[in-house]
C-alpha cells in the first residue's frame, strides 16, 4: 500500500537537514521501491537524500543515495520545477537536505536563493 509524506520544506537557512521519515524497510516491504519528488520555486542549491539501515540512527549511520549518474545530489540554478527520482533499497529511514555552501553569498535571501516548497517521499 503506497503512502506519501512531506519530508522537508523551506527553512530560512542556507543549508539544513530535514527530519527522518520512515522508509520501505521500516515497514518490512521487500521491494525497496521509493519515489521522491522535489518541488522548488526559483531555487538555487543542491538537494540530497540520505538513508540509513539502522532503527535508531546516529549521524554516522547515514549515507547518501545516488540521485543522478555519479552524483549524490540534484543541483538547481534558479529553477522552478517539480522533479522526481525513483530508487531501490530497504532503507529504514530517509531524510533530505539542502546544501548551498558552495555559493558565495551565505546569507539566505528567498528572492536570491529561491524556495524549496516541499520534498515528498512515496513508498
Amino acid at each position: 500500500m503506497a503512502s506519501s509524506n512531506i519530508i522537508l520544506t523551506n527553512q530560512t537557512e542556507m543549508s539544513y537537514v530535514g527530519d527522518k521519515a520512515k522508509g520501505d524497510g521500516f515497514y518490512g516491504f521487500s521491494d525497496g521501491l521509493h519515489t521522491v519528488s522535489f518541488h522548488v520555486n526559483a531555487f538555487t542549491g543542491r538537494l540530497f537524500l540520505e538513508a540509513t539501515l539502522v532503527d535508531d540512527p546516529t549521524e554516522n549511520d547515514w549515507f547518501y543515495i545516488t540521485l543522478e549518474i555519479d552524483q549524490n545530489y540534484i543541483q538547481f540554478d534558479n529553477e522552478t520545477t517539480a522533479r522526481g527520482v525513483t530508487f531501490t533499497g530497504n532503507f529504514v529511514y530517509i531524510r533530505a537536505s539542502v546544501d548551498r555552501s558552495y555559493l558565495v553569498d551565505q546569507t539566505y535571501d528567498p528572492t536570491l536563493h529561491g524556495v524549496l516548497n516541499k520534498v515528498v517521499l512515496m513508498i
